[in-house]
């Protein structure tokens, strides 16, 4: 995990689309940010170039742009949902605009 979260916060690395990431099972209590809401999550998969988050009901539709806030692993992650189905969604995480930024403690 040590090393995905290190690639995930070298500013090198291309976060465009690459399905073949690999991905990193976790269940990280999350909260997505898109205004005018903010909805708890859980994020249970992540790669550097996107993640998969469990809300309570279908609360985003693709196209919308987010901001994905994990406190326990000090990330914070501009992104778009790819998709959304039931109780998940799909965020695939902005190219220039994605950012890993240490949470003040």
């Amino acid at each position: 995990m040590a090393e995905l979260i290190a690639r995930l916060r070298n500013p090198n690395v291309r976060v465009g689309e690459q399905r073949r990431a690999e991905r990193l099972n976790c269940h990280w209590p999350a909260l997505v940010q898109s205004d005018p809401r903010d909805v708890a999550c859980v994020v249970e998969n992540i790669s550097h170039s996107g993640c998969r988050v469990r809300t309570v009901g279908l609360l985003f539709e693709p196209g919308d742009s987010v901001v994905v806030r994990i406190p326990s692993q000090k990330m914070v992650l501009d992104g778009v949902v790819a998709w959304a189905r039931a109780e998940e969604a799909g965020i695939q995480f902005q190219g220039n605009r994605s950012k890993l930024i240490e949470l003040e403690v």
